[in-house]
């Protein structure tokens, strides 16, 4: 067996016909030992050798790994280029001074920015016009490297230590940066504020008429409606948002620090679920998911609560892969009742679960699933329930604006072909979308019919994120964080899905553009 000594950092990338992930070195008990060698392919691991006297001899004892390989070390590199974006974002805040003109549009950004100034240090302050700059400019830096690094490093195999450290790190950071890209987690808070301290029912009051002097009334977009989310979702907003005292900064960190935890457990569950079938590929997609900034920003940094929506999902599936498909069904009604958007994955989950299994059994099947279905949203709705105009304001979401491109553009369309004689209203929008996505269903439900003996978990999992990522992509309004869930869903599907991840990746950049109109 050939050997080279390894005299410096990366000596030895050079060896013959050898990959870096064949190379290794250890610190003996005995002495520094500065070889590398090939693996073994009799004992599966590398062959132990130390140097004595310029004598190269076997040696059992080996301990401590001596130096990275050159793909632990491009993440060691892209985790602290990521982490230095961060905390320069971290450390700038706005600077407004009196008479200073601010443009409708960034007046929020600007409110939302000096949240945390004088609790966090700041080294520079610049006007808000140059902090929108600048903040977007850092998202496209974060994307930018992001890309760079799950391409390079695609098909490696890492250490999930490293990725989980980067992940610690980054979450922790991105929990310092105000939430300057969106006001969803200062409504959180009101509406479990409404609850929890003015006893009100949030989904029939709302901030202007319930709460008109609340501190968060200056953060809030949302003023005038009641909650557009679901009743479990209230519930856990009702607990974090207790106590009258509580200010919008701690308001802010304490619904940031639930959405850092979810993300954390959405990044080890996809591990864990990769790893059954694909270990050398399980801490790639560990990595592509907690590194990515879409999840860093939306899901840390703005405190969406997807990332909660995804960890109920991701755990619905750990427990379908361990054959406990009702247990299955009520995380992903409990999903659903979060927010509504993942109640297709829903739908699906139980069509396919019926399709697989005997048809004597089917009955009893859907009486169970039938009762979950019912007895889940009775009770967490029963605090809050005051008649069917209670859900209204999720059902009305629509008809505060479409700006999804694809149905903006059918509109259009439908208007020229019918010189001005058919102008459809958010209703008629609503229904293209549900037809065109019912359509889409119908096939996918009639293959999968076809394939019911080679199902597998990730197979599961591969539906659930295509299905929700075309329901989101014909949904009337469309924003970034909704393809959070499904990013997370196709990187746990594993290898097989890897279409669906660069498409839903590629959907996401594309939907950055809802932010500018």
């Amino acid at each position: 067996m050939r050997l080279i000594a390894l005299l410096g950092a990366g000596d030895a990338a050079s060896g013959e016909a050898a990959s870096r992930s064949e190379w290794g070195c250890g610190r003996s008990t005995r002495g520094t030992v500065l070889v590398t060698a090939p693996l073994d392919p009799r004992s599966g691991g590398l062959h132990d050798v130390q140097v004595a006297d310029g004598a190269i001899v076997a040696a059992d004892d080996f301990e401590i790994p001596c130096y990275w390989t050159a793909d632990q070390r491009t993440v060691a590199v892209g985790g602290t280029v990521l982490v230095a974006i961060l905390t320069i974002l971290t450390i700038t805040t706005v600077h407004v001074r009196v008479g200073d003109v601010i443009l409708p549009s960034l007046h929020q950004m600007a409110e939302n920015a000096t949240l945390f100034y004088g609790v966090l240090p700041h080294l520079l302050a610049v006007s808000v016009g140059y902090y929108a700059i600048f903040a977007w400019s850092c998202v496209i830096a974060l994307w930018l490297v992001y890309l760079k690094l799950i391409w390079h490093l695609r098909g490696s195999e890492i250490d999930h230590r490293l990725i989980l450290t980067g992940a610690l790190t980054l979450g922790i950071v991105a929990v310092t940066i105000p939430p300057v890209f969106s006001t969803d987690i200062f409504s959180y808070a009101m509406f479990g504020r409404l609850a929890a301290v003015y006893h009100l029912n949030p989904y029939v009051a709302t901030a202007h008429t319930g709460a008109p002097g609340d501190l968060l009334m200056p953060y809030l977009y949302w003023r005038d409606i009641p909650s557009p989310y679901g009743p479990l979702w209230t519930l856990v907003s009702e607990l974090i948002a207790s106590g009258r005292a509580a200010t919008p900064f701690v308001l802010t960190l304490r619904f940031k620090l639930v959405s850092l935890a979810a993300v954390l457990v959405d990044g080890w569950l996809v591990y864990v679920l990769v790893r059954r079938r694909w270990p050398r590929y399980a801490s790639w997609a560990y990595m592509a998911f907690a590194w990515n900034p879409m999840v860093l920003v939306e899901g840390v940094v703005v405190g969406h609560n997807d990332s909660l929506i995804l960890a109920v999902v991701l755990a619905s599936a750990y427990l379908l892969a361990r054959t406990r498909s009702q247990l299955a069904f009520v995380g992903l009604t409990a999903s659903g009742l979060v927010k509504y958007s993942t109640l297709p994955v829903m739908g699906i989950a139980a069509l396919r679960l019926l399709l697989r299994t005997p048809l004597s059994k089917r009955v009893g099947l859907l009486l169970r699933l039938g009762l979950i279905a019912v007895v889940l949203p009775v009770v967490t709705f029963a605090p809050y329930w005051t008649g069917l105009h209670g859900l209204m304001s999720t059902l009305d979401e629509p008809g505060r604006g479409i700006n999804n491109p694809i149905l903006v553009a059918i509109r259009v369309l439908i208007g020229v072909v019918t010189a001005g004689h058919v102008q459809l209203g958010a209703g008629g929008t609503v229904g293209i979308s549900a037809t065109l996505f019912g359509a889409w269903q119908l096939w996918e439900l009639w293959s999968a019919s076809r394939r019911t003996e080679t199902w597998g978990i990730d197979d599961e999992l591969g539906a659930w994120s295509l299905t929700l990522a075309v329901f989101l992509l014909l949904w009337p309004r469309i924003h970034t964080w909704y393809f959070l869930v499904p990013l997370g869903l196709s990187l746990a599907a594993g290898p097989a899905r890897r279409r669906v991840f660069w498409g839903v990746l590629v959907v996401t950049l594309v939907s950055y553009t809802s932010y500018f109109w």
